[in-house]
């Protein structure tokens, strides 16, 4: 409503409209009822404690205004421009640079128009962090609002998911469903889930799939553990290796932290292209798929993630099987290595596997779990994809990250705690050839690869900085400071332990 005072300018602004639009004629100019609000912006300039203007996006007779949180919204001036005769706030003109408002509590903004008509607009304020700008977002909205954590991990349930690329990807919004994934990590309490796209559609510059994967960067609160395997298996060319892309994540309006955005684990172009009558195995002692079976030399729990299972039969498992069981043999012989077992498996793409894995000392070749090995279509045995480091950098031994002391031990266990992944992949190690191969490849990456390696942890955890208090005050720090500094000098040290560890080992 327009108050007394307002009427009175409104009352004495019109009779000097009025005196002035008599002509030299006699005419009188007709009364506009224009009264629109063009822009509305909180300028640097005149607001000392911004870093940077904010524009606000004016819909319908809302303006949006998005603020920067943790600053004092109380005393703000707004610069505008409109189409009528002025502005006015609970009845007090305002002038565009000048006149400061209380933007913490409703507020509307009211044009008059020359002929005494009014049209209110009603700012609506968000409160953001400037600093998270680069950092993605991605909102999923379920169908009903049902919770994730109550559902079983593989019921699939309809959403809607929308990214904000925050200008560094291109924002997209489309009809998905999500579940659950993961074994230890889905009992966790800051779940990973993969969703599925109704539509194949490209999201962080990835080639277009529907199936992506949302880690849950639980096990240690810097979350930047996945930044350096999956950045080292790009840079030493391991084929097919996934691309890491830190997000943040709300569920159904509910906030939940820092997640690593990556690709689903599956075959085809753009992914693991191991091409028709190709396969991909994982090895893991969960042994939970469908199509499955015992290796029968090193008795390694062999799992068949492609072919998938509905072209999967019993003649094609068993043909597989007595494929894998050439291999194992030969690397189980008395007469290894002296012996043909490299006419079926690729040297260098095991000891390019096997820097990533010493680097970031993952135990989980040992026993083995979430160890994958692929081969393309006539082809020969090659490692890859990598996956799953949550239990690495010496977690396995003391249930946390970057202990040094842990970074001067082998990677394979000792005979006390043998595994069956130990036995084999310790085996393949125990070759004169691939622990050349392995020097030589080695001190290669360091020369020239180490350097781009830490740029890009530094750069991840530069990213992951700004929403570190946001994750830590939902799920704690997970043996994390609260610093994201010390956390990156913590990931830094490690890398420069290990290594030496590396040089002095091979």
């Amino acid at each position: 409503m327009i108050n007394t005072h307002m009427k009175h300018i409104k009352t004495t602004f019109l009779l000097f409209l009025a005196v002035m639009a008599v002509s030299c004629r006699g005419n009188i100019t007709p009364v506009s009822s224009d009264k629109e609000l063009l822009s509305f912006s909180i300028e640097k300039e005149n607001n000392s404690w911004l870093k940077i203007s904010v524009a606000a996006e004016i819909e319908g007779h809302t303006i949006k205004l998005a603020l920067p949180e943790a600053k004092s919204n109380e005393s703000l001036v707004a610069t505008f421009t409109h189409n009528g005769a002025g502005v006015f706030v609970g009845g007090v003109e305002q002038e565009s640079g000048v006149t400061a408002n209380n933007f913490s509590k409703p507020l509307e903004y009211t044009v008059m128009a020359q002929d005494e008509s009014t049209q209110s607009y009603t700012v609506q304020v968000s409160l953001v962090s400037v600093e998270k700008a680069n950092l993605p977002h991605i909102y999923i909205a379920i169908e009903n609002g049902e919770p994730m954590e109550t559902r079983d991990k593989k019921r699939e349930l309809n959403a809607v998911v929308r990214v904000e690329g925050k200008k560094k990807y291109a924002s997209y919004e489309g009809a998905c469903t999500i579940r659950g994934r993961g074994n230890s990590t889905w009992g966790m309490p800051k779940q990973p889930y993969r969703i599925k796209l109704k539509e194949a559609a490209s999201l962080m510059g990835l080639p277009a799939y529907k199936d992506w994967v949302l880690l849950n960067e639980y096990l240690d609160g810097s979350m930047l553990y996945n930044s350096i395997p999956f950045k080292a298996g790009q840079l030493l060319g391991i084929p097919y290796t996934n691309t890491m892309v830190p997000v943040e994540l709300t569920i159904n309006g509910e906030y939940r932290g820092v997640y690593a955005f990556t690709e689903h684990k599956e075959v085809g172009e753009g992914r693991i292209d191991v091409g028709d009558g190709g396969l991909l195995l994982e090895l893991d002692v969960y042994y939970d798929e469908d199509w499955k079976f015992w290796s029968a030399y090193s008795y390694l729990p062999v799992m068949i993630q492609y072919p998938k299972s509905k072209n999967m039969t019993e003649q094609l498992l068993q043909a597989i099987r007595g494929d894998f069981n050439n291999l194992d043999r030969l690397v189980q012989a008395s007469s290894f290595p002296n012996n043909e077992y490299l006419d079926y498996f690729d040297d260098l793409s095991f000891v390019n596997y096997m820097i990533v894995y010493e680097l970031t000392k993952n135990g989980e070749i040992n026993h083995p779990k979430s160890t994958y090995i692929n081969k393309p279509a006539g082809g020969k045995y090659r490692m890859g994809i990598i996956w799953d480091f949550d239990w690495g950098y010496g977690f396995e031994e003391e249930y946390m990250h970057y202990i040094l002391v842990r970074a001067n031990e082998p990677l394979f266990w000792g005979p006390d705690k043998e595994g069956l992944g130990t036995r084999f992949f310790g085996r393949l190690m125990s070759d004169p050839h691939m622990q050349q191969l392995f020097k030589e490849r080695w001190e290669w990456f360091k020369a020239e690869k180490m350097d781009l390696l830490k740029d890009y942890v530094i750069e991840y955890a530069q990213a992951v900085a700004p929403a570190l208090a946001d994750d830590h005050a939902i799920w704690g720090p997970r043996s994390a400071s609260s610093n994201p500094q010390t956390n990156l000098q913590r990931i830094l040290d490690w890398l420069d332990a290990r290594a030496a560890y590396i040089d002095s080992a091979y």
